[in-house]
């Protein structure tokens, strides 16, 4: 299956901690949505991402590929993704011009907004350069990083 990795999930090391089956498919975006940092992380210090819906924006991201197991015992392990997170399909733009189905996580109740935490933001730069995102893109995520909180 797929997943659409946006925020922490841009740093490929990241992702093999969580998902060990998950391999690169492909740079996508998803239109209408941007990150916001709607819940206040204390291991973090500083405001973690969601997904908010808002036109005209998008959230650049890559697709992993990985197994249903994996990704469904996500959805139980506290301290990862519960109890703030929930996964849900979306449809992406994927860099071959072609839409794909992949699932992602978004928080469960929106709140803030907050300043960035540099950790997570630094993490988040990290990856978005080793998957050349775009250079507007680059931007927006050092934006976010001179906004951001350290711990």
């Amino acid at each position: 299956m797929y997943y659409f990795g946006y925020g922490s999930n841009l740093r490929a090391s990241f992702v093999s901690e969580l998902l060990p089956s998950a391999s690169y498919v492909m740079k996508a975006s998803l239109p209408n949505y941007e990150v916001q940092w709607r819940e206040w992380a204390p291991e973090f210090g500083g405001g973690i991402s969601s997904i908010c819906e808002t036109p005209g924006e998008i959230v650049q991201g890559v697709i992993y590929e990985c197994t249903r197991n994996e990704i469904e015992k996500l959805d139980y392990i506290p301290g990862v993704y519960v109890p703030k997170y929930k996964r849900e399909s979306f449809i992406v733009l994927g860099e071959d011009g072609a839409w794909h189905s992949a699932d992602l996580y978004r928080l469960r109740e929106l709140k803030g907004p907050y300043p960035p935490s540099r950790k997570y933001v630094e993490g988040m730069l990290e990856g978005a350069r080793q998957l050349n995102l775009s250079p507007d893109y680059l931007e927006k995520i050092e934006t976010w990083l001179r906004q951001s909180v350290e711990a």
